[in-house]
């Protein structure tokens, strides 16, 4: 008798566990999807078709998860991507307006939230010819926390200082940030070892 109040009661408190997981997993992918959903309309508010005379806002690509804290809250690398539609290579000035520009968006959304620790961010910009047998080109750059932080909250550190320091501090491997202007595939080949990611597209 003990023995099957046992079993039961074991299989009680599994059942237990596996709904309250599945409640947990639904509410961290609604509060998820709520964060790429905010992110992506303040991207669209601050980046319309007026203001950078693209053909459209930029998009948040990722909201990758590259790694976990010891508490187990995950920490992201954002990427964010600009179609310039542009057959030549931009300059890097226009490049970093438009980083500036994102991070200064993007960032403030990101860190009001406690539930998130961000690595670095990505920003994306695809240009060149396409067709049926050739596809643009994707060059990104990346940029490290405390530098957006120091762009966010110094009013006197400017987008050509972030230039400047982002271009200092790369050292060339393509891979580790700051990134000047990296191939995009350099990202996927330097996170192969993550435990995964939360796609938007």
């Amino acid at each position: 008798m003990s023995e099957t109040l046992l079993i039961a009661g074991t299989f009680v408190l599994a059942l237990i566990a596996t709904i309250a997981l599945i409640v947990v997993r639904r509410r961290l992918d609604r509060t998820h999807q709520t964060r790429v959903e905010t992110i992506e309309h303040r991207l669209a508010e601050t980046h319309s078709v007026e203001r950078t005379h693209l053909e459209r806002p930029p998009t948040l690509r990722e909201l990758a998860v590259v790694d976990r804290t010891d508490d187990d809250r995950p920490v992201y690398v954002p990427i964010v991507r600009f179609d310039l539609g542009m057959t030549e290579a931009p300059s890097m000035d226009l490049v970093f307006e438009f980083v500036g520009s994102t991070l200064e968006t993007v960032h403030p959304i990101l860190v009001a939230d406690p539930d998130v620790r961000i690595r670095h961010y990505d920003v994306q910009f695809t240009f060149g010819p396409s067709g049926l047998f050739v596809s643009r080109l994707c060059q990104r750059v990346s940029v490290p926390l405390e530098l957006v932080d120091r762009l966010c909250r110094d009013a006197k550190y400017r987008k050509f200082d972030l230039q400047r320091d982002v271009r200092d501090g790369d050292a060339g491997d393509g891979e580790t940030p700051p990134v000047m202007w990296g191939d995009c595939r350099e990202y996927r080949r330097s996170d192969d070892s993550s435990d995964g990611a939360g796609n938007v597209r």
